[in-house]
């Protein structure tokens, strides 16, 4: 996994989220905002660049075939957003869903047959994104 991380700009050579520098005539200039993240919630660099490596945990995790994934590691990041790790996945599973459903691992169905989505293989948690964005 890489992180390119510039003056304005944090990026994932494997997930598809950012966060970006806000340089706008406002009280929280020179904060961040996470992709994934409502916009009105304002970070940190450290924090900015927790989320764009959770983002990039979950995804690995789930990609691979054994499923490895460091839940306390993943834990500390969340925790400097203020979230929990499941939060964290429901909001990333919430931006799913452009297109058609697709496995997030090959072969992986519901019952039923059909291909699960990531919605249905992740978010079971239950709450409305405006909660978790609290």
């Amino acid at each position: 996994m890489a992180i390119t991380a510039s003056d304005w700009l944090i990026t994932s050579d494997v997930a598809h989220e950012v966060a970006f520098r806000v340089d706008v005539p406002e009280p929280q200039r020179g904060r961040w905002v996470l992709s994934y993240l409502p916009t009105s919630r304002r970070l940190t660099r450290e924090q900015a660049i927790a989320g764009v490596v959770l983002a990039e945990m979950i995804l690995m995790g789930l990609l691979r075939p054994g499923g490895e994934f460091d839940g306390e590691i993943a834990a500390l990041h969340a925790g400097m957003l203020g979230l929990t790790v499941t939060d964290v996945m429901c909001l990333l599973a919430l931006r799913v869903g452009d297109g058609e459903p697709k496995p997030l691992r090959p072969g992986a169905a519901c019952s039923g047959g059909r291909a699960a989505t990531a919605p249905d293989r992740i978010c079971r948690h239950g709450r409305a994104r405006e909660e978790v964005s609290r």
